[in-house]
């Protein structure tokens, strides 16, 4: 049974509350070994607790459809301006009010993001970027993009790089001569933009290091769960066992 296949009762596991997951899950694979379907059941047991960033993007997803609607058409318009752009027929300016429009749009949903939380809470800071990160990354590629919009996303996710939405908008740059003052001024510019990449690639990898760390501890967490999941049923199938035994007797 593939993940598409999952009884409805298991995909709404992703939409409770992060703190419901774990005994949903199990009382979920508990009805369908009790209804037979076993393999089902384990499928089900081995589904892996969302990070916090990756079940706020799941809640936005199945509770916010006109946004995420928005993000996507937004996403789009990016990605065909960018494909213009490189292929010789779109515009700078195009591009740029394409790409304040997917950021519009990451913004409105991060917004959204700060209601979702229990109790009133605010989500970290932390947890927001990742939260940016993985929209923006959804943006610029199309299999991030689905695994964001199945509502059962697992783990924030970045850009590999900055990408072909991130080409520099220098592919317009006239080629007439220019005087000594416009190219020392271009210079500086360049020399401005070198330093923002710098410093934006160092903040990025930054993020990376500190969602990978993340994820090692989520995963620690859950390996140390699915280790107390297979005592809880190890013990059970021993009391089974001498149940049987006392029965026979």
């Amino acid at each position: 049974m593939a993940d598409d296949d999952l009884p409805p009762d298991a995909d709404a596991i992703y939409g409770l509350p992060l703190e419901d997951f774990v005994p949903e899950r199990a009382a979920v694979a508990k009805r369908l070994r009790g209804e037979g379907e076993r393999e089902a059941a384990k499928r089900v047991t081995a589904l892996r607790k969302p990070s916090v960033a990756a079940w706020t993007i799941n809640q936005l997803v199945r509770s916010r459809t006109k946004d995420v609607a928005a993000f996507t058409k937004a996403a789009d318009g990016l990605r065909a301006a960018q494909g213009a752009l490189l292929e010789g027929h779109g515009s700078p300016a195009d591009l740029r009010s394409a790409r304040a429009a997917e950021r519009k749009a990451v913004g409105r949903l991060i917004e959204v993001a700060r209601g979702l939380f229990p109790g009133g809470r605010e989500p970290g800071e932390s947890t927001l970027e990742r939260i940016g990160a993985t929209l923006h990354a959804a943006a610029a590629d199309e299999a991030i993009r689905d695994e964001v919009l199945s509502g059962r996303l697992l783990r924030e996710r970045e850009s590999s790089g900055f990408g072909d939405l991130d080409v520099e908008l220098a592919a317009a740059v006239p080629t007439k001569p220019r005087r000594k003052r416009e190219r020392e001024s271009d210079d500086a510019a360049a020399r401005a933009q070198e330093e923002a990449a710098a410093r934006e690639a160092a903040e990025r990898e930054r993020r990376t290091r500190r969602a990978a760390l993340q994820a090692a501890l989520d995963q620690a967490v859950e390996e140390r769960r699915r280790a107390v999941d297979a005592l809880d049923e190890a013990r059970a199938e021993e009391a089974r066992r001498r149940a049987a035994l006392e029965d026979a007797d």
